[in-house]
Order: C-alpha cells, then sequence, then structure tokens
C-alpha cells in the first residue's frame, strides 16, 4: 500500500519522516498553509504516483472544550466554512445559496487501525483565517456546529473525493479557539502526540 502524508508545514511531520525514513511506501509532502496552495500542491502530486491512501496531518484550534489539549482527533466531517454570502448582518452558508458547487465531506472510508478507531471522531471547519475573536467565534457557532478548525483539511478531502483515493484526516489539539492568546497554545506537545498516533497507525497499516 502505497501512503502519502499531507502537512501543511515541515514541522509538523520532521519526526514522522525520519521515522519512516527507509519505507519505500509511504511518502510526505508539506503543501503550505492554506486552502489554495494545498490543493494545488496535492494535485500536482497525486498527478505523479498512484496512492493508495492519503492521511492529512496536522494541528488544530478547537471550539469543542470537552477536547483536550494535546489529543488527538479524526475529522470524519469538513467544510469551507467561510463559502456563502452577506446579508447585511447576516451570513448566509452556502448550501442555502442553491448554487453548483463543493461544501462539505463527509469521510466514508473503510480503512482502519485499532490506534485509528480509539480516537476521538469529530467534526471539522476549514477557514482561511483561524478564529481569534470573541465576537467572531460567537457568531459562527450560531451559523456552525464544528468541533475543530484547520486551514487545510476539506482542501485534501476535496481533492481525494474527487480523484476517488481514500483518506483520513488526524489532528491534535494545539489550543482552544478563543481571543488569541499564544502562551496558551501547546505546540510542541500537539504535534509529539499527533506524530507518536501516526506512527502506530501507520506500522499497523503495514501489517495488513
Amino acid at each position: 500500500m502505497n501512503i502519502l502524508i499531507v502537512s501543511a508545514t515541515d514541522f509538523e511531520i520532521s519526526e514522522l519522516k525520519t521515522t519512516f525514513l527507509n519505507r519505500k511506501n509511504i511518502h510526505f509532502i508539506s503543501t503550505g498553509v492554506g486552502m489554495s496552495i494545498t490543493a494545488y500542491a496535492l494535485t500536482k502530486e497525486i498527478l505523479k504516483k498512484k496512492h493508495d491512501l492519503i492521511i492529512n496531518v496536522g494541528i488544530a484550534g478547537a471550539f469543542n472544550k470537552e477536547l483536550t489539549i494535546g489529543g488527538v482527533t479524526a475529522i470524519e466531517y469538513d467544510f469551507f466554512a467561510e463559502l456563502g454570502a452577506e446579508n447585511d448582518e447576516a451570513f448566509i452558508p452556502f448550501p442555502e445559496m442553491n448554487l453548483k458547487g463543493v461544501f462539505s465531506f463527509q469521510n466514508k472510508v473503510s480503512i482502519s487501525t485499532a490506534t485509528y478507531a480509539k480516537l476521538k471522531k469529530v467534526k471539522g471547519a476549514t477557514v482561511n483565517t483561524v478564529h481569534g475573536n470573541e465576537d467572531s467565534i460567537n457568531q459562527f457557532l450560531s451559523v456552525y456546529e464544528a468541533d475543530v478548525e484547520s486551514m487545510e483539511g476539506a482542501s485534501v478531502a476535496m481533492v481525494c473525493e474527487k480523484e476517488n483515493i481514500p483518506y483520513l484526516q488526524i489532528r491534535s489539539i494545539s489550543n482552544y479557539v478563543t481571543k488569541r492568546n499564544t502562551k496558551d497554545w501547546n505546540i510542541p506537545l500537539a504535534i509529539s502526540n499527533l506524530n507518536a498516533t501516526i506512527t502506530k497507525i501507520l506500522n499497523e497499516l503495514d501489517e495488513h
């Protein structure tokens, strides 16, 4: 099974790349941060080589305070949160606009491992601007239900679904989505736990 690990940045997967340096069936790509560059870089990559599974990994902010900092989650539903229109002070979500397009993705992949099965399954939102203002956070949550947010998840899902490639999205929680305060973030813990979890999953997949 050829597996492609997709992350936004190198530092999120540096440990994984070292661990699986000699595993010829496991490949890595860091796309850059954001929806557009992720969709472009991933599409360019899959045109060069066939992959049996794509795993999008990274850190995320949590709206859901029941999630723990450093906890690792599996995103089974993701959507482009900012796709829509303004109607004065109200926001019209894209599904209500009756326009042709792609908005959300429900992951129906059948590939799983013992470690993946134990991960908490959550709803993700993909945004261009991560939330850091109480008013915008409250406005967002009045429109949508989401447990976590990232800047790339739905883009990976879109490309994989369009190209019929099985995919997983696994993210660890680096912070809660609140008024921006990076002193409360724990990115090193999130990355450490993320890499440990992905290592287990890759080893389990190799056993099948």
